[in-house]
């Protein structure tokens, strides 16, 4: 339970990074209206994983002490650029708040931040003395978990398709890259001298020892990956579906943000026609009522 803080902090902010990335460079949130709760959401996750980090320390009160090695020290590195992530990601929240321009721009240097502290993150962990750790492998976890993390965070909640497809596209992506990368690094941590011992654990022979639990999370990966790539295809597929006043209302917010001019156009379109409808409509109903009538009087 001593690890669950920095387990915590480590999943939190490599979502909120995804999420901040999506909000950067992806087209579906382009507005100040739609962008405001995801990037909120993102900085609620940021914060509270920086304050379980505090919690992993065992003494909180001397957390700026590791600020003072910065040229050497990738811990140090690491704090720097959580904080300024944290830091851009909350005030491009607070100008869309108020709706204030300049909080586009800020989400994408706020994204490229926190890409350039999760690399720090990993750094920290490749460059310790665990040996299982040292290796490539340990960095595209971290950077697959910013895309996976952040990609089924924006699935949830949107009505947007494309966001959906390309969610499952790169959650797919990331699993495979991840599935692949495994072999390589297993052959290469066998190759190593199975007699290298790091006090107090033996990381070779505990690995091993859990090369089934190594098998059963490849297998639970890409269970988890066809379940939420069939999933967001069926919520996909299911937005375009006809006769529904949901849909029409989110294509009209869509012409109204491309062309309110081909929105007008649009509306007096339908209001003459259902006119037309209605003239229908009344003269059938007096047509029928004549008919009635003169049978009547036959």
């Amino acid at each position: 339970m001593h690890e669950l803080p920095l387990l915590i902090f480590t999943l939190f902010l490599q979502g909120s990074v995804g999420v901040t990335l999506w909000l950067a460079f992806g087209g579906a949130h382009a507005s100040q209206r739609s962008a405001l709760l995801p990037s909120a959401g993102a900085f609620v996750l940021a914060s509270l994983g920086l304050l379980a980090s505090a919690l992993h320390m065992g003494y909180p009160l001397n957390a700026l002490n590791a600020l003072r090695h910065v040229s050497s020290s990738w811990l140090s590195r690491e704090i720097i650029f959580a904080s300024l992530y944290l830091a851009a990601l909350g005030f491009a929240t607070l100008l869309m708040f108020v709706k204030k321009p300049g909080w586009k721009p800020l989400l994408v240097v706020a994204g490229l931040v926190g890409l350039v502290d999760v690399f720090c993150m990993a750094q920290i962990y490749m460059h310790a003395s665990v040996v299982t750790w040292q290796h490539v492998n340990t960095l595209v976890l971290f950077i697959g978990s910013v895309g996976i993390i952040g990609s089924a965070c924006m699935v949830v909640g949107t009505r947007s398709q494309s966001t959906v497809r390309a969610a499952v596209v790169i959650v797919a992506l990331l699993v495979l890259v991840r599935l692949v990368m495994q072999p390589v690094w297993l052959a290469d941590i066998s190759a190593m001298d199975n007699t290298v011992v790091t006090f107090p654990h033996a990381p070779l022979q505990m690995l091993q020892q859990l090369r089934t639990v190594h098998l059963l999370s490849w297998c639970v990966s890409v269970v988890g990956m066809l379940c939420f790539a069939a999933g967001g295809l069926k919520a996909a597929r299911g937005t375009m579906r006809p006769g529904r006043e949901q849909d029409y209302r989110f294509g009209a917010d869509l012409i109204r943000k491309k062309d309110p001019v081909l929105l007008a156009y649009l509306e007096k379109e339908e209001k003459m026609t259902r006119q037309v409808l209605a003239g229908l409509t009344e003269n059938d109903a007096q047509n029928k009522k004549e008919t009635l009538e003169a049978s009547e009087a036959g």
